[in-house]
C-alpha cells in the first residue's frame, strides 16, 4: 500500500491559497511585521474580518475546500462513512468562551462538510501538524479509512499566549532569522493547513493527482525538559527512522530561529546524513512567522510545491551563521533544484517532534 497526498489547502499571513503562498514565498517576501499593541514581531491573516471566535472555524474550512477540491473528493465515489478527519488542537482557543464537546471544532468540521469515518483530536505542541497525518496514514493502513483530511488552524495572537511565550524567552525583538547567529527567537503567525491523504495506487483509477509519496514517518521525544534541549542526538534518532538510510534532497527545518533550536537541528541534519553539506535547507518562519502546530504542515506544503517546481524557498533575514557545520541554509533568495525528495521536521515545546519524507509518486 502506498499512501500520499492528493490534496493541498493552505491560509497563512502570506495569503490565501497554495498559488499565492507559493508565489510570495520564492519571491523571498514576508509578512511578518511589528505589532505595536502586543509589542511583538507577528505574521496575522488579512481577509478574515470577523469576531475572533469565529476566525479558526472559517480559516480551517476555506484551507479544508481547497485542499477536499484539489483531490477531487466531492466527485469521487467515496463512501462519505470512510472520510476520515484527523485534526490537531494544539490549545485552546481562548478567542472562545462557549466551548463544548456539540460546537468544537471538529464536530463543527464535520457536520459542515458531512464526512462521517473515523475522526481524531490531538495535540503535540509544533510538532501537531506532521501528527496528523501519522495518525491519518494508521487510519488507511488499519482499514479504518479510504481518505483522511489531515490538519490545523490556529488563532494564537491572543495576549494570554503571548505573556506566556515572553516569558519563556522565545520571542524575537527584531525580525526572525533562522540560522542566522542573531537569531534570539521567533516572531508569531497563524492561519489553517489541511492536506487529503489516501492509497495512491488503489486510487489511480479516478485519475487523481497524487503530490507525493509518503515514504516514511517518524514521531518520538526529543528532549526531556519542556524548555530546553539537551542534545541533538534525539532529534537525529527521529530523523533517522524517517529517512530509513535515503538522503532528502531538499530539507524543510524547523528552524524557529532560537539560538538551541537551529543549533541542534542542524548538528542532527550533519550527523544524521553524509555530505550533509549538499542537502538544501530552508526555514520558512521568517516569511510566515511561526504558526505553531501549522507550522510543521505548512512545511509539509512548501516541501511539496518545492518539488513540484524544482526550487528551493529560502531562509530570509540570513547573514552569517555561528552554526560551522557547512551546511546550505538556502539564504535570502529561492533556488532551482532538481528535487525528487524531502524531509519535513517539527520540534515542539514538550521534546516531541516528528519527520516525514516524502518521494515524487512515479506510476
Amino acid at each position: 500500500m502506498k499512501l500520499g497526498i492528493t490534496g493541498i489547502g493552505i491560509i497563512s499571513p502570506l495569503g490565501t491559497g497554495k498559488e499565492t503562498n507559493w508565489k510570495r514565498l520564492i519571491n523571498s517576501e514576508s509578512a511578518v511585521k511589528y505589532n505595536k499593541i502586543l509589542d511583538i514581531h507577528s505574521a496575522c491573516v488579512n481577509g478574515f474580518v470577523m469576531q475572533e471566535s469565529e476566525r479558526q472555524y472559517e480559516m480551517a474550512k476555506s484551507a479544508i475546500l481547497e485542499a477536499v477540491s484539489d483531490a477531487g473528493l466531492n466527485n469521487s465515489d467515496f463512501d462519505r462513512k470512510r472520510i476520515g478527519l484527523c485534526l490537531g488542537e494544539s490549545k485552546i482557543n481562548l478567542f472562545r468562551n462557549d466551548f463544548s464537546l456539540e460546537n468544537s471544532l471538529i464536530n463543527k468540521l464535520k457536520e459542515t462538510f458531512c464526512f462521517y469515518g473515523e475522526s481524531i483530536t490531538l495535540s503535540a505542541a509544533c510538532a501537531t501538524g506532521i501528527l496528523t497525518i501519522i495518525k491519518g496514514c494508521q487510519l488507511i493502513k488499519n482499514r479504518l479509512c479510504d481518505a483522511v483530511i489531515c490538519g490545523c488552524s490556529e488563532t494564537s495572537i491572543h495576549p494570554l499566549y503571548i505573556a506566556g511565550l515572553k516569558n519563556m524567552g522565545v520571542l524575537t525583538k527584531h525580525t526572525p532569522t533562522p540560522f542566522d547567529k542573531n537569531r534570539d527567537g521567533f516572531a508569531v503567525g497563524e492561519g489553517a493547513c489541511f492536506v487529503v491523504i489516501e492509497n495512491i495506487e488503489k486510487d489511480l483509477t479516478r485519475n487523481i493527482k497524487a503530490y507525493c509519496e509518503i515514504d516514511g514517518v517518524s514521531n518520538g521525544i526529543y528532549s526531556d525538559n519542556p524548555l530546553s534541549i539537551n542534545s541533538y542526538k534525539s532529534m537525529a534518532s527521529i530523523i533517522r527512522k524517517a529517512a530509513n538510510s535515503q538522503t532528502p534532497d531538499y530539507i524543510h527545518a524547523h528552524g524557529t530561529g532560537t539560538k538551541l533550536n537551529d543549533c541542534n537541528e542542524s548538528l542532527a541534519i550533519a550527523k544524521t546524513f553524509k555530505g550533509a553539506d549538499k542537502i538544501s535547507i530552508s526555514s520558512t518562519k521568517a516569511a510566515t512567522g511561526h504558526m505553531l502546530s501549522i507550522s510543521g504542515l505548512a512545511g509539509v506544503v512548501f516541501s511539496i510545491l518545492a518539488m513540484e517546481n524544482n526550487i528551493v524557498p529560502p531562509t530570509l533575514n540570513f547573514k552569517n551563521t555561528d552554526i560551522n557545520l557547512g551546511l546550505d541554509y538556502t539564504p535570502n533568495f529561492a533556488k532551482e533544484k532538481i528535487i525528487n525528495s524531502v524531509l519535513t521536521l517539527s520540534f515542539g515545546f514538550g521534546g516531541q517532534g516528528c519527520a516525514l519524507f516524502l518521494k515524487k509518486f512515479t506510476i
